[in-house]
């Protein structure tokens, strides 16, 4: 395979990872925890900033749809800034900003951070396998 090809290959990974981003970005706007869940694997493992460590799919679904459920809850963006991919293709690493917006009383406030996500490409698709949200201060 000649270097274009592999760099090729690679692009078209890092589009597909963004691309799944979206959909559980939009997932969340819809409060819909079962499709946000949808894109993790059962494994996954996801390091909520300031909270707990969720283990496992179900875990992540149920703690979307309690957060979801809530009046205030207005949703979370995840933008990625750079998705970097395996040598083998098999897995790949996303490093962004996460914003989180909820409304309190009349006002719409707002936390924010980094964060790193791996994804696994399992099947024909990509899964997040592992996500860790770091708060700003």
């Amino acid at each position: 395979m000649t270097e274009s090809i592999r760099e090729t290959i690679r692009e078209t990974i890092c589009e597909t990872i963004r691309a799944r981003r979206a959909l559980s970005n939009a997932a969340i706007a819809e409060r819909n925890a079962a499709a946000v869940a949808a894109i993790m694997t059962d494994d996954v493992t996801v390091a909520v900033a300031g909270g707990p460590v969720l283990n496992g799919r179900e875990a992540s679904r149920l703690a979307f749809a309690e957060q979801m459920g809530e009046a205030g809850f207005r949703g979370y963006v995840r933008t990625p800034d750079v998705v970097e991919v395996a040598p083998d293709g098999s897995a790949a690493t996303e490093r962004g900003r996460w914003v989180g917006r909820w409304q309190v009383r009349r006002r719409v406030q707002e936390q924010h951070g980094t964060y790193v996500a791996t994804w696994r490409h399992v099947g024909e698709a990509w899964y997040i396998a592992s996500e860790i949200f770091v708060g700003a201060r």
